[in-house]
C-alpha cells in the first residue's frame, strides 16, 4: 500500500479542523484508564495545599489495575499535558488544563437528578406581568411565562420561555427554585460580561461581536420574519473554541461604566448575588426597563436608555456591539 492508500484514523482525519494539539489530547482522553488516572489524581488533591503531589502507590491503588506495567505507561502518557511528575517530592499532579477537565467533567454530572420541573417564583414577565416559572433540564435555566408566548414564540420548543441560560447542573445542588433564579442570573450576566469585554468565557479566546436587527419585525407576536418578540440582538462567537452567546442590547449595556455610575449616583446597585433573589429581581426589571431605539437599518446601530427619577443614560452600538457614543 503506498502513502496514498493509507488509512487514516478517525481522529487523524479531523486534525486540520480541530489543531494536532487538540487532537492529541481527544486521543489522549480516549482510555478507561487514564480517565481513572485523572480522576484518582483530583480526588487525592487538596485545594490551597502546600504539597499536592500525589504518591504513585496511592494512584495505583486507587485506580485498581492489575498490570502495574500497564499503569504506569498509560500515567507517562497523560504527563506533560494534563499530569506533572514532581521528582524531588515523590508523586504526581494534574496540570492547570488537567484540572480544569476533571472541574469540567464534575460540573457537568452535577447532581444525580439535575432536572427541575416549572415551579412559580416572584419573578414577573417583562411581556405581560405573569408570575413567570423556573425549570431545568438539558443544561439549561428557563423562565417560563405561563400566561404569554414569550420571547420566541416563533422558534422555542417550550412555549412561553421567557429566558433560557446555560447553567452547570452542579449548580442546582442545594438550592431553592428562587435561589436557582439569582445563580443562574449571576452566571448569564457574568458570562454576558465576558463576551462583551472580547474574551471568551470558557476558553480566554478572542470574540467577534455583531449586531443583527430583523429587517421588517413585527414586536406584536411571532414575527413572521425572525420568530422573536425583539428584533434586536446582540450576537457573540469565539474565534477560537465557537463559544456563542448574547442577548437583547439592553442586557449588554449594564455592563458599561456609565451605567453602572448613573444607577451607583442613585443608590442602586448592579451586582447580583447568587444566594440573593431580589437583586436578581432587581438587575432583571432594571433591563427590561430600559428603551431600545433603532437609528439605522444598513448598518446595524441602536441606542440603549436608561432613565430614573428623571435623569438618563444613553449608549449608541455599532454593529459591532462596541459603545460607541455616551450622553447623559
Amino acid at each position: 500500500m503506498d502513502e496514498t492508500e493509507r488509512i487514516i484514523a478517525p481522529l487523524e482525519s479531523v486534525t486540520d479542523v480541530t489543531g494536532e494539539h487538540a487532537t492529541n489530547a481527544f486521543a489522549l482522553l480516549g482510555n478507561e484508564t487514564r480517565m481513572a488516572i485523572l480522576q484518582a489524581i483530583w480526588e487525592e488533591q487538596v485545594p490551597l495545599a502546600e504539597d499536592n503531589a500525589v504518591p504513585f502507590s496511592r494512584i495505583f491503588d486507587r485506580v485498581s489495575l492489575d498490570d502495574r506495567g500497564n499503569f504506569s505507561y498509560h500515567l507517562e502518557q497523560l504527563q506533560g499535558q494534563f499530569v506533572t511528575q514532581h521528582t524531588e517530592r515523590g508523586g504526581y499532579e494534574l496540570t492547570i488544563p488537567g484540572l480544569k477537565l476533571a472541574r469540567t467533567i464534575i460540573a457537568g454530572t452535577g447532581v444525580a437528578d439535575a432536572t427541575l420541573e416549572p415551579t412559580e417564583i416572584d419573578q414577573p414577565c417583562p411581556l405581560c406581568g405573569a408570575l413567570t416559572n423556573i425549570a431545568y433540564r438539558e443544561g439549561v435555566v428557563f423562565l417560563i411565562c405561563p400566561e404569554c408566548e414569550g420571547m420566541a414564540p416563533g422558534k422555542a420548543d417550550i412555549d412561553g420561555v421567557v429566558n433560557a441560560i446555560y447553567f452547570e447542573p452542579a449548580g442546582l445542588a442545594d438550592r431553592s427554585p428562587e435561589e436557582l433564579h439569582a445563580a443562574s442570573v449571576a452566571a448569564e450576566l457574568r458570562q454576558a460580561h465576558a463576551l462583551f469585554d472580547g474574551i471568551c468565557p470558557t476558553c480566554s479566546g478572542p470574540v467577534e461581536g455583531r449586531l443583527e436587527c430583523c429587517p421588517d419585525h413585527d414586536p406584536a407576536g411571532g414575527c413572521e420574519h425572525c420568530g422573536l418578540r425583539l428584533g434586536t440582538w446582540a450576537r457573540f462567537r469565539c474565534r477560537i473554541c465557537k463559544y456563542f452567546g448574547g442577548g437583547n442590547p439592553k442586557k449588554i449595556a449594564l455592563f458599561h461604566p456609565s451605567v453602572v455610575s448613573f444607577y451607583d449616583d442613585h443608590g442602586v446597585s448592579t451586582r447580583v448575588q447568587a444566594d440573593d433573589f431580589e437583586s436578581a429581581k432587581r438587575v432583571y426589571d432594571l433591563i427590561y426597563d430600559y428603551e431600545l431605539e433603532r437609528l439605522s437599518e444598513d448598518l446595524p446601530r441602536v441606542a440603549v436608555t436608561a432613565e430614573l427619577d428623571g435623569d438618563e443614560v444613553r449608549l449608541t452600538f455599532d454593529e459591532t456591539v462596541s459603545v460607541v457614543d455616551v450622553q447623559r
